[in-house]
């Protein structure tokens, strides 16, 4: 029996992708303006001390928010969209395994990543659902959501904690025996499903 691996990667929205843009580049104007206007102190009029430490002020203001903003966008991007809220989701003989920093607090600032096994004999029910609405409507713990991308430690709608890692709406849903659940979701959620009744357990309608 061979081990199928399936990632769950999830894709930064058309909108967030615009709001990291503009962060980066009012940074970058910030800085630009700074670098140009350094010298202009220099050909101002002599109006005392009181003028030119406001002036002073406004550059290091304009500095420390420009480099600020450059920050915050690449934070954004390495934190949400980047590699580190990627999740590996691995179906072998008689388990599923996924590793994904979401699942430990801070993981995705500090590159650590959570793991969170499952054997067929842990399991209670398995199904593909919709989720979003009633017992499996998400609100978060820790990690990451936004629009089909759900990737943390959530609490279900039945108040259940569930571990989840899905980028799709159409996830597949194990309910274990301790009460917990694992909610995993990917492009082609269906061969994940496949992959998962063949070899882990089967599934319920």
């Amino acid at each position: 029996m061979s081990i199928e691996h399936f990632t769950v990667q999830p894709v930064l929205p058309a909108v967030l992708k615009i709001v990291v843009v503009i962060l980066v580049v009012s940074g970058i104007v910030l800085l630009t303006v700074n670098l140009l206007l350094r010298n202009r102190l220099k050909t101002l009029p002599v109006y005392g001390m009181v003028g030119i430490a406001a002036g002073l002020r406004s550059k290091y203001i304009r500095a420390i928010i420009g480099i600020m903003l450059i920050i915050f966008g690449g934070i954004f991007v390495y934190v949400i969209a980047g590699q580190q809220t990627t999740s590996v989701v691995t179906v072998g003989d008689g388990y599923i395994n996924v590793e994904s920093p979401c699942f430990v607090s801070l993981g995705t600032l500090l590159g650590v990543k959570g793991n969170k096994n499952v054997t067929s004999e842990e399991i209670d029910t398995a199904s593909v659902r919709q989720i979003g609405s009633g017992n499996f409507n998400l609100q978060k713990q820790s990690g990451t959501n936004f629009d089909d991308t759900n990737v943390g430690r959530f609490t279900l709608g039945n108040g259940a904690t569930a571990y989840v890692a899905t980028t799709n709406t159409t996830s597949l849903i194990i309910r274990l025996n301790n009460g917990e659940y694992l909610i995993l979701g990917t492009a082609d959620t269906q061969a994940l499903a496949d992959s998962f009744a063949q070899n882990v357990h089967p599934l319920t309608s």
